[in-house]
């Protein structure tokens, strides 16, 4: 990486600190995730090391772009770094979390399944290369500047050898399974018969899908080849990608869209 300028932080994790950076030669912006060397705990650096190398393997266009990586001295304070492609919409979590505090009704159940294909491609191309995420929340998946796309991010959990049903979250802005505390919510995902509840909002095909991404019986779960071609994510229910007009227009476009036709007329 060529000489380049710490920003702002932008995300802070168990694992790094996420700041933007400015390359000084060419005034392009990437992503920097950072662990200090001297004071970090040795799983912190761990994860790091094992996403930069989960990263160099793989390019896919639904997972963040790795750019390179390093170590840099600022202030006496040593840093491992991982340089990745900036994605300036934020997370999926971010949008959520904002559609629900702005009071917004319904989400535009076309962008949810843009981005359930974003996911299940990269979750599909991960598997074909041996990898699984581990970590596969709205938090670790991030919106590209038309705020149709998606990308996966965040490999430090990741191994070489299921994901949580973010799609739930995306509709809600809560996770799928009520927190009450990591120790009962790992024992009620992995030895309950429980489902996390179905959205009401969530239309018969997309909870057709939740169902199939969900089922408790792994021999009878839907494997991420067939979920590509479920109807809930076909090319026919996606959203083109035109920019919308601001960031909470992906919560309400068949409204705008009728609307302007009514003008039109």
């Amino acid at each position: 990486m060529e000489s380049w300028i710490r920003g702002n932080t932008i995300g802070r994790g168990s694992y790094g600190t996420v700041s933007l950076a400015v390359n000084e030669s060419t005034g392009g912006v990437f992503a920097v995730k950072s662990v200090e060397r001297n004071s970090c705990l040795p799983r912190q650096l761990e994860a790091l090391e094992n996403e930069i190398r989960i990263l160099k393997k793989i390019s896919s266009p639904y997972i963040v772009k790795y750019l390179g990586d390093g170590v840099t001295v600022e202030d006496n304070t040593c840093f491992s770094n991982l340089y990745l492609e900036y994605l300036p919409g934020g997370t999926v979590a971010d949008l959520a979390r904002a559609r629900k505090f702005s009071g917004a009704a319904d989400v535009d159940e076309k962008i949810i399944r843009n981005y359930a294909f974003c996911i299940v491609s990269a979750i599909n191309y991960l598997h074909s290369k041996g990898i699984v995420h581990c970590d596969i929340k709205c938090d670790n998946i991030l919106v590209g500047p038309d705020t149709r796309t998606a990308k996966l991010v965040d490999f430090g959990s990741s191994m070489e050898i299921s994901p949580r049903c973010a799609i739930i979250e995306m509709i809600t802005g809560k996770p799928a399974w009520e927190d009450k505390g990591a120790a009962e919510t790992l024992c009620r995902i992995g030895y309950s018969d429980e489902l996390p509840a179905f959205p009401a909002q969530l239309s018969d095909l997309g909870r057709d899908f939740l169902e199939k991404c969900l089922r408790r019986d792994y021999n009878k779960r839907w494997s991420s080849d067939q979920l590509l071609n479920h109807p809930f994510i076909s090319p026919g229910n996606l959203v083109s990608n035109s920019s919308p007009r601001c960031i909470l227009d992906w919560f309400s476009l068949d409204s705008d869209e009728e609307d302007e036709l009514e003008e039109s007329n």
